[in-house]
Protein backbone atom coordinates (compact mmCIF):
# COMPACT_ATOMS: atom_id res chain seq x y z
CA UNK A 1 0.00 0.00 0.00
CA UNK A 2 1.35 3.47 -0.99
CA UNK A 3 1.55 6.02 2.09
CA UNK A 4 -1.68 7.88 2.05
CA UNK A 5 -2.11 11.38 3.52
CA UNK A 6 -3.33 11.92 7.05
CA UNK A 7 -6.14 13.28 6.17
CA UNK A 8 -7.27 10.67 4.23
CA UNK A 9 -6.75 8.40 6.68
CA UNK A 10 -8.83 10.15 9.85
CA UNK A 11 -11.52 10.50 6.91
CA UNK A 12 -11.35 7.10 6.19
CA UNK A 13 -11.55 5.83 9.79
CA UNK A 14 -14.20 8.52 10.37
CA UNK A 15 -16.23 6.64 7.87
CA UNK A 16 -15.81 3.20 8.96
CA UNK A 17 -16.58 4.49 12.85
CA UNK A 18 -19.97 6.11 11.93
CA UNK A 19 -20.64 1.82 10.58
CA UNK A 20 -19.31 0.52 14.09
CA UNK A 21 -20.64 2.91 15.53
CA UNK A 22 -24.60 2.53 14.00
CA UNK A 23 -24.14 -1.31 14.73
CA UNK A 24 -23.43 -0.62 18.04
CA UNK A 25 -26.56 1.14 18.87
CA UNK A 26 -28.83 -0.27 16.55
CA UNK A 27 -29.07 3.07 14.55
CA UNK A 28 -29.87 2.73 10.43
CA UNK A 29 -29.55 6.38 10.05
CA UNK A 30 -25.98 6.61 11.95
CA UNK A 31 -24.63 4.26 9.02
CA UNK A 32 -26.19 5.31 6.35
CA UNK A 33 -23.90 8.88 6.55
CA UNK A 34 -21.43 6.25 5.48
CA UNK A 35 -22.80 5.04 2.69
CA UNK A 36 -23.08 6.80 -1.24
CA UNK A 37 -26.89 6.88 -1.79
CA UNK A 38 -26.43 3.79 -4.63
CA UNK A 39 -24.07 1.76 -2.35
CA UNK A 40 -24.57 -1.82 -2.43
CA UNK A 41 -24.35 -4.82 -0.12
CA UNK A 42 -23.15 -8.46 -1.55
CA UNK A 43 -25.14 -7.00 -4.72
CA UNK A 44 -28.05 -5.54 -3.10
CA UNK A 45 -29.90 -2.02 -2.01
CA UNK A 46 -27.84 -1.13 0.43
CA UNK A 47 -31.47 0.03 2.68
CA UNK A 48 -31.70 -3.84 3.23
CA UNK A 49 -28.18 -3.20 5.98
CA UNK A 50 -30.09 0.08 7.01
CA UNK A 51 -33.48 -1.98 7.67
CA UNK A 52 -31.52 -4.89 8.93
CA UNK A 53 -29.45 -2.80 11.46
CA UNK A 54 -32.70 -0.94 12.94
CA UNK A 55 -34.70 -4.86 13.46
CA UNK A 56 -31.49 -6.01 14.94
CA UNK A 57 -30.95 -3.12 17.81
CA UNK A 58 -27.99 -2.21 20.08
CA UNK A 59 -25.60 -5.14 20.39
CA UNK A 60 -21.87 -5.39 22.05
CA UNK A 61 -20.16 -5.31 18.77
CA UNK A 62 -16.21 -4.92 18.38
CA UNK A 63 -14.99 -4.43 15.83
CA UNK A 64 -11.37 -3.54 14.01
CA UNK A 65 -10.64 -1.34 10.83
CA UNK A 66 -7.63 -2.03 8.48
CA UNK A 67 -7.35 0.12 6.01
CA UNK A 68 -5.73 -2.23 2.65
CA UNK A 69 -5.31 -0.02 0.15
CA UNK A 70 -5.91 3.62 -1.28
CA UNK A 71 -4.90 4.83 -4.53
CA UNK A 72 -6.03 8.50 -5.55
CA UNK A 73 -9.91 8.33 -5.23
CA UNK A 74 -10.90 4.71 -4.39
CA UNK A 75 -10.14 2.78 -1.00
CA UNK A 76 -10.44 -0.65 0.28
CA UNK A 77 -11.12 -2.07 4.11
CA UNK A 78 -11.96 -4.90 6.19
CA UNK A 79 -13.70 -4.35 8.95
CA UNK A 80 -13.72 -7.48 11.44
CA UNK A 81 -17.09 -7.58 13.27
CA UNK A 82 -17.35 -9.62 16.12
CA UNK A 83 -20.29 -10.17 18.62
CA UNK A 84 -22.51 -8.54 16.07
CA UNK A 85 -26.08 -9.91 17.00
CA UNK A 86 -24.22 -13.26 18.46
CA UNK A 87 -22.36 -13.46 15.52
CA UNK A 88 -19.35 -12.58 13.61
CA UNK A 89 -18.96 -10.98 10.39
CA UNK A 90 -15.80 -10.07 8.42
CA UNK A 91 -16.89 -6.90 5.82
CA UNK A 92 -14.89 -5.73 3.00
CA UNK A 93 -15.66 -1.89 2.14
CA UNK A 94 -15.00 -0.28 -1.06
CA UNK A 95 -14.84 3.69 -0.82
CA UNK A 96 -14.94 5.92 -3.62
CA UNK A 97 -13.91 9.77 -2.52
CA UNK A 98 -16.03 12.70 -3.87
CA UNK A 99 -16.44 15.99 -3.49
CA UNK A 100 -18.48 15.55 -0.12
CA UNK A 101 -15.81 12.98 1.32
CA UNK A 102 -14.95 9.40 1.69
CA UNK A 103 -18.43 7.14 1.18
CA UNK A 104 -18.60 3.49 1.18
CA UNK A 105 -19.37 2.38 -2.44
CA UNK A 106 -19.73 -1.35 -1.65
CA UNK A 107 -19.86 -3.62 0.70
CA UNK A 108 -19.67 -7.22 1.09
CA UNK A 109 -19.35 -9.53 3.88
CA UNK A 110 -19.43 -13.02 5.41
CA UNK A 111 -19.66 -14.84 8.60
CA UNK A 112 -17.06 -16.87 10.39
Amino acid sequence: MKDIHLKDYEEIMKVANLYLDGCQKGNGDIIKQAFHKNATINGNPIQTLFDGVDETGATNVKGRVDILDVVNDIAVIRITMEEYADNDYVDFHVLRKEEDGWKIVAKVFTGF
